[in-house]
């Protein structure tokens, strides 16, 4: 980048490439201005048909804590020799006012990243990874937050462990879970030869924590999250989840709770913090909350003066505690399971009794999806408020941000009433915000980011290389529910839709995967430029930015294909299609958690290769030998040949 002239010529040639690729949008004559024409001249009979598509996920997060620290940790500890206590019991005992639990949350806590949140936000985060859930029978997760925090030896006795059902019974049977898979730390901690407690599963970590990734066995797996849910408990105990007090006049502007950043006791932190705790215990024993507001109220001003530098506006405090409660997108998987499930049931139906009643329920329906997808929209820019970074800068934020754009794909190729492009794209939304809330490794917590990160370019080569995912996934589904068609349709239902249905959801497929070639050919060229000017050079053949290369090579040929005899057929450019998108897993997922580079999260040994994709192989390559003898006894009956659009 010291080369000026060399510079200004290649940054003036990537802007030919970004206004061609654009204007050949729009441009009449060309392939895409063709299929568009096309298609608005396309009849407006309507097929659907989707025997059904699951995808399931199930990649295991892989963290190292030390046994030997956990061990040494709680030996320190006296723990309590009593009976275990039912969670049931423990809930309904908890005496902690709702409406001060609900102030509660609005109080500020470091976490050991250094972002400055609410402590509702914290308490969610501790109850999902302990627990597994985002309450705690009836109790809210500031009131169970609140009660752990004040008297934590009690809750060592209850069973908030999750030991998940892949250790097995012998797991269970050696953590001394309940029939619902939960134990208590005291039941991970009995008592050894000596008196001194020990922790139940050190061998089977020691044993599970050796083996590389690849080789560790479900049970292996559970035992690590079994142990890595051991310390979030220590860190209650230790108070590293109450860091509320700002050290006075620190230039790092450090929080502690009542121990310092070296586990060691802080009796300024203790001041401060102590006559709210005590407060909150006389309150669960008299009932008057007063003087807990007051203190409470006390210690929020403590943290205005003494971390003013940091503590964030009290608007986008609330607005943090407002995203949590409504949990939009979690909501929004289910409400966009619903209206996609309901497009492709009344498709189908329409496609063999087409009405006006139908044609009517579909575009009802479709119209309170637009509904979810402008909260969907709302729900980015709330998210992307309260972070202060664009709202695709991690795994988790990234997956919903492409969900967004598959429907935005899907309604913005929706043509002559086809309900199976908008449903399309609501199943996208369905298939990626399922894997982001039920992937262990998408953590939906805010994170900060990282320097190189903190840059407008962000906000551009992400979001348009993200972006071209959703058009591509738009494709992947459309050729799969094409297949489908093949294999379930009937020689008549298949004369009748072939060149109608079946063509003008090949030219929408075609349309959005040219929107996806352009977008992600754009985004790479972009983080050549960002690149350039941040490290001084264009290209480093990282593995994303390698497999995002080749993806482009893949999606280039998948389009050409019109032009290559052989390779012209409708079957064959779905069928391709489908598996094109492979490359886009693995630029995605596969780099990210396989390959160790600028790009990817992986570092030492990869994790193994997941059940669902070998599954989602297998189906592929099925329904790929399936449809093709269907298809081919359609074709011969009809005595017809079909081809892509010229």
């Amino acid at each position: 980048n010291h080369d000026f002239w060399g510079t200004l010529i290649t940054y003036i040639g990537y802007v030919f490439l970004f206004v061609g690729l654009f204007v050949s949008l729009f441009w009449k004559g060309t392939h895409f201005w063709k299929l568009n024409n096309i298609l608005k001249q396309v009849s407006k009979r309507k097929l659907a048909t989707l025997a059904g598509l699951l995808v399931a996920l199930n990649l295991q997060a892989q963290t190292v804590p030390s046994i030997q620290n956990n061990a040494q940790n709680s030996a320190g500890r006296s723990m309590p020799a009593t009976r275990i206590i039912p969670a049931e019991q423990a809930a309904a005992n908890t005496h902690i006012d709702k409406d001060h639990a609900d102030k509660f949350g609005y109080l500020l806590v470091q976490n050991y990243e250094g972002r400055i949140k609410p402590m509702n936000t914290m308490a969610l985060d501790v109850l999902r990874k302990l627990y597994k859930h985002e309450s705690f029978h009836g109790l809210t997760a500031n009131q169970w937050f609140l009660a752990i925090s004040t008297d934590p030896m009690l809750w060592t006795q209850v069973p908030i462990i999750k030991v998940g059902p892949k250790g097995g019974d012998e797991l269970k049977k050696l953590t001394r879970a309940n029939d619902d898979g939960y134990t208590s730390l005291i039941n991970l901690f009995p008592a050894g030869p000596d008196g001194m407690p020990h922790f139940a599963l050190e061998r089977e970590y020691n044993i599970a924590f050796r083996k590389k990734p690849a080789e560790q066995t479900n049970y292996d797996k559970e035992v690590i999250a079994v142990n890595d849910r051991v310390q979030v408990f220590n860190g209650i105990l230790s108070g590293q989840y109450l860091r509320v007090v700002p050290v006075k006049n620190d230039i790092n502007h450090r929080w502690n709770s009542w121990l310092d950043e070296k586990f060691e006791s802080d009796k300024e932190s203790q001041d401060v913090m102590g006559p709210y705790f005590m407060s909150v215990v006389m309150a669960t024993q008299n009932g008057d909350w007063q003087k807990a507001d007051a203190e409470l109220e006390a210690l929020k001003t403590y943290q205005q003066t003494w971390g003013k530098n940091v503590v964030p506006s009290e608007t986008k405090i609330k607005a943090e505690v407002l995203m949590n409660k409504l949990n939009l997108f979690f909501k929004l998987l289910i409400f966009y399971t619903i209206v996609g499930g309901l497009l492709l049931i009344l498709a189908f139906i329409e496609l063999f009794r087409p009405s006006k009643i139908l044609h009517r329920a579909v575009q009802v329906i479709i119209a309170i999806g637009v509904v979810g997808y402008i909260i969907h929209l709302l729900g980015l820019g709330l998210r992307w408020y309260v972070s202060g970074h664009a709202p695709w800068s991690n795994g988790y934020e990234a997956i919903v941000f492409i969900s967004w754009v598959g429907i935005t794909a899907g309604l913005a190729l929706y043509r002559n009433s086809n309900a199976l492009i908008p449903a399309a794209g609501f199943l996208v939304a369905v298939i990626m915000m399922g894997f982001a809330h039920g992937g262990s490794q998408l953590d939906p917590q805010i994170t900060p980011l990282v320097p190189v990160l903190k840059s407008y370019w962000l906000i551009v080569h992400v979001a348009i290389i993200t972006s071209s995912y959703g058009f591509f996934a738009l494709s992947m589904l459309i050729a799969v529910i094409t297949l489908m068609f093949y294999i379930v349709a009937n020689r008549r239902v298949f004369k009748r839709h072939n060149e109608k249905t079946i063509r003008e959801l090949t030219i929408v497929s075609e349309m959005s995967l040219t929107i996806g070639l352009f977008a992600l050919t754009v985004g790479n060229f972009l983080g050549g430029v960002w690149a350039n000017e941040s490290w001084g050079r264009y290209w480093s053949w990282d593995p994303k930015e390698t497999w995002a290369f080749i993806s482009i090579i893949v999606y280039a040929f998948v389009i050409h294909m019109r032009l290559v005899p052989g390779l012209r057929g409708r079957y064959t450019y779905h069928v391709v299609t489908m598996f094109a998108f492979c490359s886009m897993v693995m630029t995605y997922f596969g780099v990210n958690y396989y390959l160790s580079g600028l790009h990817s999260y992986a570092a030492g040994d990869p994790i193994p290769v997941p059940a669902w994709v070998y599954i989602g192989l297998a189906t592929m390559t099925t329904l790929s030998i399936v449809s093709w003898l269907r298809y081919k006894k359609h074709l011969t009956a009809d005595k017809k040949s079909e081809w892509l659009e010229d």
